[in-house]
């Protein structure tokens, strides 16, 4: 919980109120994931990170929907998210701080406009990892707009078996944060760090996710290493790799497969 009342205001405030109100029994009412739900308090020990994912993320769900606009349109349930999601948004701001100095402001501010527009019919799990990835990226496109633009680099070698130098060409090889397709560039680079696929068949992956990148890896010069070039098509992916499309096709699936096998653990480790 924000600790400090000038952000959203004090949570034992927040408590009282809605408590004095009955709104747990009215918000049980009508979410079932908040039936039994005797005091507001009691949201902060069900969402606790010893908690079941699952038993969370439906006490989330069902707070989002009584807070969207085109939901509950709930003004409490948005402040109570907000406490909710305190920690998460602390560290977004922790790792946004270069950008201004009020920065806990803005994402707070920033994610409770995320809530009230969050698509809940569409979008059903993983609430607060969406939320503040969708918080994130909407800062860095207010605040960076230019950011991704990035001139083609050439000649940069880089050992395919070095997890962190791919790390580092991965951020240079997808969309930057907040552009499109950020989310799938933030997990391309954790799955390479935590070795969840070949570092190789991610870099490969992140060529063919993206129209315009400004840089990819290129086929190998004769040591071994991997060239950065400029972005081409599919066969010219192959080519370049010197491995056939139908090859290419396999590693892509393989690279994709493992990352649905690890979504999970990239949702938690991001939340």
């Amino acid at each position: 919980m924000f600790r400090c009342p000038s952000v959203v205001g004090s949570w034992p405030v927040l408590v009282g109120r809605l408590d004095a109100a009955g709104v747990p029994a009215s918000w049980g009412a009508v979410e079932p994931a908040l039936s039994g739900l005797a005091s507001v308090e009691d949201l902060s020990s069900w969402v606790a990170p010893d908690v079941d994912r699952d038993r969370v993320d439906a006490v989330l769900g069902a707070l989002v929907r009584l807070a969207a606009a085109d939901g509950g349109d709930d003004p409490d349930a948005v402040l109570v998210l907000l406490h909710l999601l305190s920690d998460g948004a602390r560290s977004l701001a922790a790792r946004l701080r270069d950008l201004a100095d009020d920065v806990l402001l803005l994402v707070v501010g920033e994610l409770t406009v995320q809530i009230r527009s969050f698509p809940w019919r569409r979008r059903t799990r993983a609430y607060a990892a969406n939320l503040l990835l969708d918080t994130r990226a909407a800062l860095l496109r207010e605040l960076c707009p230019g950011r991704g633009r990035r001139r083609v680099v050439r000649e940069v070698l880089v050992d395919p078996l070095d997890q962190r130098a791919v790390a580092g060409l991965l951020d240079r090889a997808v969309a930057a944060p907040g552009e499109d397709a950020s989310e799938l560039a933030e997990m391309l680079v954790w799955a390479a760090r935590t070795g969840v696929a070949p570092v190789e068949d991610l870099v490969l992956l992140a060529e063919l996710a993206h129209p315009h990148p400004p840089a990819v890896l290129d086929r190998g010069d004769r040591h071994g290493h991997a060239v950065v070039g400029e972005r081409g098509t599919q066969g010219d992916v192959a080519r370049r790799l010197q491995i056939c499309e139908r090859t290419l096709r396999r590693r892509r699936d393989r690279a994709l497969a493992a990352l649905s096998a690890a979504s999970e653990s990239y949702l938690q480790a991001v939340a």
